[in-house]
Parts: structure tokens; C-alpha cells; sequence
């Protein structure tokens, strides 16, 4: 009879899901699942096991317990690294001090730097966030995001005044950018995630309407998430496949191309220009800043 595999005993995911997204709680009962289910994998190496191809979650509970040393290995990266992660964290934070959330989880610095040391031995790094590999160019092995299969998908019509934004009203997301790009727009800006930032209103006088899970507007202009921490873009990947404009960042792991806009991050003035193309409103707004400076 088969043993059961090492994840089944710990029930983490569906508990995982019950975290709240923000307060730190989730990061931190993630890091005690990937410290446990390391410690269950590293109970049935073997000698034989000379090659590994690690999980990032697990990568610096590994490397702590010494299962590392002495054999190669890959790693799947899933994630910014946590030094380079925290890091963006800290810089979003320092221009938003306001925000609750930016600051609150830091991993333990003996993780940090278990990770890091463990990143500089690996052979080769796997990822298909485009972000993370030109930060590893000169040993990362670029691989291409898989777009969902939409042939049976409900097809929004492209076009109107939505603007989607696929993802919680957070400073990580780049909630604060969007708000302040869209300040004064006569737009239809639809929200799916249900986290935010502070308790009252997020959106001052921005318009901001909450959508079913699953449901996206029809018709749509684009899909927006100027993000400064993604690291799986699935909606994006989603609209990418549907044909709907798509405005990001370069932390969401996407490159630019027909569709795709990248906006620099916490770029408010770029991201309304981007948005302000997607709503086909940018020629009038040219023309009329040229008839007020004449």
C-alpha cells in the first residue's frame, strides 16, 4: 500500500483559506505549513537523492535542516525572493505611511537569510514571472504563463466605461496609484476582491462597486492592476486569453505587448494616461490641452 503523501496529514489549505488576507496571519500560518511539510519531505530523503527540484515555500526550511548541502538542486520560484520582496514592501510603505497593511508581516530574519543563502547555491531557477527572472538572468529559466482556457467562457464585449480591477482595494495591489489615476473620470470602476485597507471608505469619491466572485463587467475597457507585489496573475492571464486590454505593472510578472500596457509602479500620472487610452479618451484630452495652452 502506497504511504499517504506527506501534505495530507496537515489539512493546511482549507485552513489557509479561512485566514484573512490582511493582519499578517495568513503569511506567517503559511510559513509554519511550508516549515512542517519541509520537515515531512526531509524525513524521506534519501542517499540516492543526489538532485532536488524545490519548491520556493520550502527552499529555507530545507536549506536550515541541511538537506541541501551536499546535493544540487533547482528551485521553483513562486515568489519575489523574501529580502527583495520585504524590501518593496518597505519602499511602498515609506511612500505611504498611511497604509496598514505594507508593514504588517516580516518574515523572520534567520528565514530571510536561509532563503537567501540557499537562492545563491541553486543550479537553476524556474519561473514564469518575467520580474523575477531578469533578477536571476544569469540563471533563471524563463518559462512561458499558461492562458486559461476561455473557448467556453462567458466573452465580455471590449469597450464602455468598466475598468476592472481584479483584486483587493491594498497598497500591495496598487489600490492607492488606481485611486488617485482615476480621480475625476467618468468611469464604471468595478472591484472583486472584498479586503481593504482601512475600515471606512477607501475610495474617497472615486465610484467603486463590488463584484460577485467570478463575475466581470460586460462590456469591459480593461482590466487594471497596477500592482507592486503579484505574483500570480491569473486574472490578467484571463483577460490576456479573452482579448481585454490589459494595464499592469512589472510586478505582475507579464511582459508588454499587443493588449498588455506596463505602467511604472505607484504612477499615478502614467497610469491615468494609460487608462485614459483604453477609454479611447485620450485624443479629445490632447486636444483640448493644446486649445488651453493656445
Amino acid at each position: 500500500m502506497r504511504a499517504a503523501p506527506p501534505w495530507s496529514r496537515w489539512h493546511a489549505p482549507g485552513a489557509l483559506r479561512r485566514l484573512p488576507a490582511v493582519g499578517g496571519a495568513l503569511p506567517k500560518a503559511m510559513l509554519g505549513f511550508d516549515r512542517r511539510l519541509a520537515e515531512a519531505y526531509a524525513r524521506r530523503l534519501s542517499y540516492r537523492h543526489t538532485h532536488l527540484v524545490v519548491g520556493q515555500g520550502l527552499l529555507p526550511h530545507l536549506w536550515r535542516l541541511g538537506c541541501l548541502q551536499g546535493r544540487s538542486f533547482d528551485v521553483l520560484m513562486e515568489r519575489w525572493p523574501l529580502a527583495a520582496l520585504q524590501a518593496r514592501l518597505d519602499r511602498a510603505l515609506a511612500r505611504h505611511p498611511e497604509s496598514p497593511t505594507l508593514g504588517d508581516f516580516r518574515a523572520p530574519e534567520e528565514i530571510v537569510s536561509a532563503e537567501t543563502e540557499a537562492l545563491a547555491a541553486a543550479a537553476r531557477l524556474y519561473t514564469p514571472h518575467g520580474g523575477i527572472a531578469a533578477r536571476f538572468a544569469d540563471r533563471a529559466v524563463h518559462l512561458d504563463w499558461a492562458l486559461p482556457d476561455v473557448a467556453a467562457a462567458p466573452r465580455p464585449a471590449i469597450g464602455g466605461r468598466a475598468i476592472l480591477f481584479p483584486a483587493s482595494a491594498l497598497g500591495r495591489k496598487g489600490a492607492y496609484a488606481l485611486r488617485d489615476a482615476v480621480k475625476g473620470l467618468d468611469i464604471d470602476l468595478a472591484v472583486t476582491g472584498r479586503a481593504r485597507e482601512q475600515a471606512g471608505p477607501f475610495w474617497r469619491n472615486v465610484a467603486a462597486r463590488p463584484l460577485p466572485a467570478g463575475a466581470w463587467p460586460d462590456p469591459v475597457a480593461a482590466v487594471v492592476l497596477p500592482a507592486i507585489v503579484e505574483h500570480q496573475p491569473r486574472a490578467l492571464l484571463r483577460a490576456m486569453a479573452l482579448g481585454i486590454p490589459v494595464i499592469a505593472t512589472a510586478a505582475c510578472g507579464i511582459d508588454a505587448g499587443p493588449g498588455v500596457t506596463l505602467v511604472p509602479e505607484d504612477d499615478a500620472a502614467a497610469l491615468r494616461e494609460a487608462l485614459l487610452l483604453a477609454l479611447g479618451d485620450a485624443p479629445h484630452r490632447v486636444q483640448t490641452s493644446a486649445r488651453n495652452s493656445a
